[in-house]
C-alpha cells in the first residue's frame, strides 16, 4: 500500500488474506477521510497474484462501496497474459457488478494505460512517474520475499 499524490495504490503480487485486506480497507479509508473528493484508488494486480477468495470478493466491493462520492473513481490493473490472467479479469469483472459507487471504475491491463484515466479524474493533466512509483514497489516487494 502506498499514497502517490492522490492516488491510493494496492500492490497484489500474492493472494488476498483477511489481514491483508484490512490493511488495504483501513489506508483507503484514511486516505479518503483526510482528502474526500480528491482521491482515486488504483488496485495493481500482478501476473502471479491468485484471484482472492468470496470474502475477501465481498469485502473489497463493500470497501469501495462505502467511500461513495468522496472517491473520485477506481482503476483495477490486471497485469499479465494468458489463462492466468483471463482468470483474474473474470472474477474482477465479477467483483465490479457488486460495487454500487457513484465513482467509475475501470479495469486495464497495464498502470501506463490507467495513469491518464486517473490524471483525468482527479484533474491534471498527467500523473508523470504513477508507473515507475508502482515499479518501485513491485521492486521493494521482491526484496522483501527474497529476505524471509
Amino acid at each position: 500500500m502506498a499514497m502517490i499524490g492522490p492516488v491510493c495504490l494496492a500492490l497484489w503480487h500474492s493472494q488476498p488474506t483477511r489481514e491483508r485486506f484490512a490493511i488495504q480497507r483501513d489506508v483507503l479509508h484514511g486516505a479518503v477521510a483526510r482528502d474526500p473528493g480528491k482521491v482515486v484508488f488504483l488496485c495493481v494486480v500482478t501476473p502471479g497474484a491468485p484471484p482472492p477468495e468470496d470474502a475477501e470478493r465481498a469485502a473489497s466491493a463493500a470497501m469501495i462501496t462505502s467511500q461513495g462520492a468522496k472517491l473520485l473513481g477506481v482503476a483495477c490493473v490486471i497485469e499479465g497474459s494468458g489463462f492466468r490472467a483471463a482468470i483474474t479479469r473474470t472474477v474482477l469483472s465479477g467483483m465490479v457488478m457488486m460495487i454500487r459507487t457513484p465513482s467509475p471504475l475501470k479495469l486495464f491491463d497495464g498502470v501506463h494505460v490507467a495513469e491518464p484515466w486517473l490524471a483525468k479524474l482527479v484533474g491534471r493533466k498527467s500523473l508523470a512517474g504513477l508507473a515507475a512509483q508502482c515499479e518501485r514497489g513491485r521492486a521493494l516487494l521482491r526484496d522483501e520475499t527474497a529476505a524471509i
